[in-house]
């Protein structure tokens, strides 16, 4: 809610106050000046159609019609507890920077409900809690100044840390749009000094700069969500592979349970395995996946990932074997 919108509509309540208010208590209280008074008075009588009126003798303005009043909304219980709810989601996935923001406005919303639908938004928070896991914070300034140039199609220049590269860049990005995967939250925006688009974790952004002066146009043959789309999880390297994995009964009781992919094939087998087929962008990241699940997975498909994996459990076979050999 804005901060002029806001004060409207606790204005629109001061005038159904007895005993009524003058321009200077009003503007003293909301702490406004005389000409921003009369610009809110107009929007409440031309657009929200309140009959205020001024006493001519005292200088009081008050309601002519008290049964005239905003438009009240309602929500049902159920309503209010999933408001609730995706604050308590939001404080948790966002960062701790966030959650006074967000229970202000929660709050403020839950004021404004007729009384049979409160709920204690504390008591919601004992029934249910999130836990992400591993989160990583990020400022509320850059996360809001990148959100705003999202918005506004806004150039960004940026100083960032590649974490794979070990190495500091600089750079201007066209910033397409925020997403937040597994506690990280991320920009994809097309990167002007590689040429391509790009994913960037807001945390590795250590200075930015929103060019006000720099605008971009989204381009007319890209779709962000179809690009997203395209990663196993999140990596991109432009080069897609078709990958089919094999998991052993124990594994494929999890595997089953999730959509993992949008092109995903899952074949089960009689002896309750089951095989996982999907395309993705980054072997890399498939592999480091595949790895969770140990002896339980199998790669069958593409040969490049079956070498990966190969290789990673020789080296950590080797390491294993040099300490027997040590005695540690």
């Amino acid at each position: 809610m804005s901060l002029r919108l806001e004060r409207i509509i606790l204005m629109s309540e001061e005038f159904n106050r007895i005993p009524h208010r003058t321009r200077q208590e009003i503007c003293e209280k909301f702490e406004i000046a005389e000409r921003t008074f009369f610009d809110d008075l107009n929007f409440i009588r031309n657009f929200l159609g309140l009959e205020i009126k001024q006493n001519r003798i005292t200088g009081r303005y008050y309601n002519a019609d008290p049964s005239k009043k905003l438009p009240v909304f309602e929500l049902s219980e159920g309503e209010v507890f999933a408001l609730a709810l995706g604050k308590e989601m939001l404080s948790e996935y966002v960062g701790t920077s966030f959650e006074p923001i967000l229970r202000s406005a929660i709050e403020k919303i839950m004021r404004r409900l007729p009384h049979r639908v409160q709920m204690d938004v504390d008591d919601i928070k004992c029934m249910v809690k999130f836990d992400p896991g591993a989160v990583i914070k990020v400022e509320k300034q850059k996360f809001f100044d990148i959100n705003k140039a999202c918005e506004t199609n806004r150039a960004v220049e940026i100083t960032y840390y590649s974490a794979a590269k070990d190495e500091i860049t600089t750079r201007v990005v066209d910033p397409y749009r925020l997403l937040q995967n597994r506690g990280t939250w991320y920009v994809v925006a097309w990167c002007r000094l590689r040429n391509d688009m790009r994913l960037f974790a807001l945390h590795r952004i250590e200075n930015h700069h929103v060019l006000e002066g720099v605008s971009f146009h989204v381009r007319d043959d890209f779709d962000v969500d179809a690009w997203i789309d395209k990663a196993f999880l999140l990596e991109h390297t432009g080069t897609e592979h078709g990958v089919k994995i094999h998991f052993k009964p124990r594994s494929a009781r999890y595997i089953r349970e999730r959509n993992w992919h949008p092109t995903q094939k899952l074949t089960e087998h009689e002896d309750k395995s089951c095989t996982l087929e999907f395309t993705t962008q980054s072997l890399d990241e498939t592999k480091r996946w595949v790895l969770t699940y140990g002896s339980e997975a199998h790669v069958l498909e593409p040969p490049e990932l079956r070498e990966m994996l190969r290789e990673e459990h020789r080296r950590a076979a080797q390491g294993y074997d040099r300490d027997l050999d040590s005695g540690s």
